[in-house]
């Protein structure tokens, strides 16, 4: 059997499981060995009754001391009890005894028996006595044991099965596709070692082996398609820009003198267009950084050689203040397209792209469109790049011949990361605030001070300035006990403070949220009620307040970007961070925002605390869940993933060369993409 094999070939799977499978993506035999479980149960120890606690796994020794009891407690509910003592203990020792509990499990009523003796598996529940819910029963300890993602159809039961089939029908058939040498270096199992490890692992030692060797081949595959990609854009032509004499000028138009870091990416932007290679460069910096400066000078450096350039935003909100930037420098030869615009309004903003009469275009997803025909694009920037898939980036870039691409972030990034993560694109950092820019005053407020907080907010706007009030929900959520939505804390503002208050999220009408960010922008609002949604694009000098419920639902990177929506001005700014977690590392991890407002630096403090996992999501990577689930804690695994591609590269040996083609292959499989999208 090949492991290309489809899945029905596996004894045990028909076309019924099948079809379950394949909503899994789950296909053949080698989908199969290489789908990981999401986490492991550790049963490999006996737990003694006393030190089960509530919630926790426990692996108990018991003798069934009463016959199975089975109820109907209502329609489509079953029950079964039995109860259990610790194998060996006194029959009148209370702390000894157990219920076994399975809900729906009627078959277990007529296999269980008193005196019979068991391993029973499980979670422990003592909320009202001792009991195990849903165990499992075995003769001896069953050791760890994986538990998968799973789809309608199907059950644990049923995975593992298949998985077991799986790696029997591929005994002695798995071929090793990493060079011995790189084994060797790096310390890593052989595949069929792994892949059989990951399923049933005979301990945690091996189960870690497993997942390193097998991340470490995805990081790896992951680090040649980076390296071949840079190698491709460093060989394709781009627009020859005229760029001499430009920089001077365009800085003659900016109503303010640019940071020594804005010089630097400009003059780097600038070498790029003009020496005939196809610019991909990532534009990082943090919040008020200045990349719009920088973006407005790779438009106007395409401009000055007669060709176009196009912004894409992810909001409209931010779409017409970048509009209204360009405006200052372009003038008429600025043209904005937004996806609510009337039909004359777009059908204009199409025939000025088309004859090349709108030189900077800047607009949001309508740019995709079949409409929108460029007359001679020569560069693209992406703002907030990662809410654009990278497809959508293409999209936009095949509208003109090798159009220069500029993308930008602000979600700062360490270097370390960034090199590894963005290995195809050079970058340019914007490391420097505008003069004059204060740093926000940031709190962690407990419950208690509340009250006190609000009225504090309620003394800015009396003293003339505007407030942001953001929470994680736009409604209320059952599983979220405790978590306010912006609707309920929109009523709840309104009704106490004696100031204009304004409501904001993603689910109001397009139209409705313009009038709202206009009203605001234009002092008509005092207190603006959102989501995140203000997280890009609402720029109000005169708000000095962010206030932040339930902060620990947000990530530290998302917190420092909320917090840039103020200090924009030259007033005192503060933001306040609310939180009721209780445990010491979500308090430690806010704290780190009232120490710095460095965006670096809190980048650097998280992937300290949490591991690059947390950054993954900010480029979408194309690497397996079992790889990100690596990455969330080791820096090291990454950066020798990056130096064996490099080697590999370099050495383009008869043993890497496999491992090479399966590169080619994948980034074949994506059009030249990275990301799976």
């Amino acid at each position: 059997m090949e492991l290309g094999e489809p899945i029905t070939s596996i004894k045990g799977i028909g076309p019924r499981r099948a079809e379950a499978l394949g909503k899994l993506g789950l296909f053949s035999l080698r989908d199969l060995l290489y789908f990981a479980p999401r986490e492991y149960w550790d049963f490999s120890a006996e737990t003694p009754i006393c030190a089960a606690a509530h919630g926790t796994l426990a692996a108990l020794h018991v003798s069934l001391v009463s016959e199975p009891k089975h109820v109907h407690i209502r329609r489509g509910m079953e029950l079964t009890t039995v109860r259990a003592l610790a194998f060996g203990a006194d029959p009148a020792d209370k702390a000894a005894q157990v219920s076994l509990v399975w809900y729906n499990q009627p078959y277990r009523a007529r296999s269980l028996a008193a005196g019979q003796e068991w391993y029973a598996a499980g979670r422990m529940d003592r909320s009202r006595g001792a009991k195990l819910v849903n165990p499992s029963l075995h003769a001896e300890l069953p050791g760890i044991v994986p538990v998968y993602p799973l789809v309608q159809g199907l059950s644990q039961k049923v995975m593992r099965d298949a998985v077991s089939a799986a790696l029997a029908a591929a005994e002695g058939r798995i071929e090793e596709t990493l060079p011995a040498a790189l084994r060797v270096q790096y310390g890593l199992l052989p595949l069929a070692e792994a892949l059989r490890a990951l399923h049933a692992p005979q301990d945690i030692p091996s189960l870690k082996a497993a997942r390193d060797r097998l991340a470490f081949e995805d990081m790896l595959l992951f680090s040649l398609m980076l390296s071949m990609l840079r190698r491709e854009r460093l060989a394709r032509p781009g627009p020859v820009l005229r760029t001499e004499g430009v920089l001077p000028r365009f800085l003659k138009l900016l109503p303010f003198a640019p940071t020594g870091a804005q010089m630097r990416a400009m003059r780097e932007i600038s070498r790029e267009m003009s020496n005939g290679r196809q610019m991909n460069r990532l534009l990082q910096g943090d919040v008020g950084s200045g990349k719009t400066a920088v973006a407005l000078f790779a438009m106007y450096a395409a401009a000055e050689s007669g060709l176009q350039s196009v912004l894409m935003a992810p909001t409209e909100i931010l779409a017409q203040q970048h509009f209204a930037a360009a405006q200052s420098i372009f003038g008429a030869r600025a043209c904005l397209l937004l996806g609510g615009m009337k039909k004359k309004e777009r059908d204009a903003a199409y025939a000025a792209i088309r004859s090349g009469e709108a030189l900077a275009v800047i607009g949001t997803h309508a740019l995709l469109s079949e409409g929108v025909s460029f007359h001679n694009l020569g560069a693209v920037i992406a703002d907030e790049q990662h809410r654009f898939g990278v497809r959508q980036r293409a999209a936009i870039g095949a509208k003109g011949e090798s159009p220069h691409t500029l993308i930008m972030s602000a979600t700062p990034i360490p270097r370390t990361l960034s090199l590894i993560l963005y290995g195809d694109l050079d970058v340019s950092v914007l490391d420097e605030l505008p003069p004059g820019r204060k740093p926000v005053t940031t709190r962690c407020v407990p419950k208690a001070k509340r009250k006190a907080m609000y009225a504090f907010v309620e003394r800015q706007v009396h003293a003339g300035r505007q407030a942001y009030v953001v929470c994680p929900l736009v409604e209320q959520s059952e599983s979220l006990e405790g978590v306010m939505s912006v609707n309920e804390l929109f009523a709840e503002l309104e009704k106490t403070l004696h100031v204009r208050v304004g409501l904001l999220h993603g689910k109001m009408a397009a139209a409705k949220k313009e009038e709202t960010a206009r009203a605001f922008r234009a002092g008509e609002i005092d207190v603006l009620v959102s989501t995140t949604v203000i997280e890009v694009g609402v720029d109000v000098k005169n708000a000095t307040v962010m206030v932040i419920e339930n902060a620990d639902r947000f990530g530290l990177a998302q917190l420092h970007q909320l917090r840039g929506r103020v200090g924009r001005g030259s007033e005192e700014s503060f933001c306040f961070l609310l939180s009721e977690a209780g445990s010491e590392a979500a308090h430690e991890r806010l704290m780190t925002l009232t120490e710095t407002n460095d965006g670096f630096a809190i980048a650097e403090k998280d992937l300290m605390m949490r591991g690059p996992g947390e950054f993954l999501g900010q480029r979408q990577h194309g690497l397996s869940e079992l790889a990100a689930a690596k990455l969330a804690g080791d820096m090291t695994a990454l950066n020798n993933a990056r130096a064996a591609a490099d080697a590999l590269v370099a050495e383009n040996s008869a043993e890497g060369a496999p491992l090479l083609a399966r590169a080619r292959t994948l980034l074949a499989s994506r059009g030249g993409e990275i990301a799976p999208n």
